[in-house]
């Protein structure tokens, strides 16, 4: 039977649903959707809080930025919202049918993964042996977080040695030369020596001297942060060929004398790289593609954790765990559902999550709030602890080098999804090369 509606009542309908659909994800699957005119506020169907993030979630499912700068002044109903939602697709609509000229590509250049490695550090400790040394009870690590075993970096080892290995790797993978690199983009949150790491890594490589080098921040979130910037330079002509390097050697700052057990015990030593390439430079049998991205800051949760040096060389901590392993639950999941309403790719059929690893029990309890199966989560950090922004390049790593000993067709898509202190998040998603259309 043919669907004889109109291309504005199907959209309209979408559009329904994806705010329906963000209304539930904060209101909980019991509440029934309320009538248009319903106040959510006044009516205590959402709090303040709530209404803030079931706004930030139609925007980012949406793609429609500062949707709620415009309700203000409005009642806080789910007929505002989908009428704010309607009017400001309209106005994207009109601005981007004012701008075609043929002189500006409609479609840039899209971003393929063509290698990818990690590094850890030589000593693999076991946590009991980390337990003692932070004057923990024997098989708190283990028993409490899942950590079984940590990377730590041994004698010469740092964050250049080890980002270094996986660079080359990565570029030895792809059968790529230095000289190839437009562009190296490092991330480390434990790398604050100068030279920068990325410039350390150009002269350790040996690129050529019009290669850029550039770091960006985020801690956990580097590696999102890092990919967004390659998206860019890629998909507007500027680049090509970009090496991207995330490392962090935490157990020469987190030390026991340094810092609690609770905190510093959790952290090893680890590094990843990935080389990306203008798609239409890599083959389209096996290959992923690097899809779109989410960020956003919930500012509420900043105080959740903090770090800061003391003038006696110390470390200034404040980590409070429980109330950081329920915002980190909540938000992961949430992040993971905006990821899936903006790519429309259900969780069901994504065939690994790169994602942030505070420690093994809460990706098990993340699993199972995402109602996926924990075996498409790479155990980075119960064997190697978290490896701070190498914790989600591991794990992309390690989901990419199994689709590799895949053929084309089993390929499936990747879901990344990380936090920062702040309380930061992203989230982005890869498809298989060959099912770009």
């Amino acid at each position: 039977m043919n669907d004889s509606r109109s291309p504005l009542v199907s959209k309209t309908d979408s559009q329904r649903s994806l705010v329906e659909a963000c209304f539930r994800r904060e209101a909980g699957s019991v509440e029934s959707i309320p009538a248009d005119n319903v106040d959510l506020l006044e009516a205590g169907i959402l709090d303040s809080m709530a209404w803030v993030s079931f706004l930030r979630a139609v925007e980012t499912a949406s793609g429609v930025p500062d949707l709620g700068s415009g309700l203000n002044q409005r009642s806080a109903s789910l007929g505002e919202v989908l009428a704010a939602l309607q009017n400001s697709a309209s106005e994207i609509s009109r601005v981007n049918d004012a701008a075609l000229d043929p002189k500006i590509s409609s479609s840039p250049t899209l971003a393929a993964f063509g290698a990818s490695s990690a590094a850890v550090g030589s000593r693999v400790i076991p946590s009991e042996d980390v337990d003692r040394a932070f004057n923990m009870p024997a098989g708190k690590l283990r028993g409490r977080a899942g950590i079984e075993s940590l990377a730590y970096a041994g004698e010469g080892e740092n964050e250049l040695t080890l980002g270094a290995r996986a660079a080359q790797e990565a570029l030895r993978s792809a059968s790529c030369g230095p000289q190839e690199l437009d562009w190296i983009i490092a991330t480390s949150e434990t790398h604050h020596d100068y030279p920068s790491l990325s410039a350390q890594l150009h002269s350790r490589l040996l690129v050529r001297e019009n290669c850029g080098a550039l770091d960006v921040g985020g801690a956990c979130l580097g590696l999102l942060n890092a990919l967004a910037v390659v998206k860019s330079l890629i998909g507007s002509g500027q680049a090509r060929t970009i090496l991207v390097v995330t490392a962090d050697v935490h157990t020469r700052t987190l030390t026991p004398s340094r810092v609690a057990g609770e905190f510093g015990g959790l952290f090893g030593d680890g590094a990843s790289a990935f080389l990306l390439r203008a798609a239409d430079a890599v083959s389209a049998n096996g290959g992923y593609l690097l899809g779109e991205f989410i960020f956003g800051c919930a500012g509420q949760y900043a105080a959740a954790i903090q770090v800061s040096d003391e003038k006696d060389g110390g470390l200034a901590v404040q980590f409070d765990g429980e109330a950081l392993s329920r915002a980190a639950i909540t938000r992961m999941e949430k992040v993971i559902s905006s990821v899936e309403l903006r790519s429309g790719i259900p969780r069901g059929s994504v065939g690994g999550f790169a994602t942030h690893q505070p420690n093994p029990r809460l990706v098990a309890l993340l699993a199972k709030q995402c109602g996926v199966s924990p075996e498409r989560f790479p155990p980075i950090a119960r064997v190697y602890g978290n490896l701070g922004s190498s914790t989600c390049g591991a794990a992309l790593h390690e989901i990419l080098r199994s689709a590799s000993q895949q053929t084309g067709g089993e390929l499936r898509p990747i879901f990344l999804a990380s936090l920062g202190p702040g309380l930061l998040f992203g989230g982005a998603w890869l498809t298989p090369h060959e099912n770009r259309k």
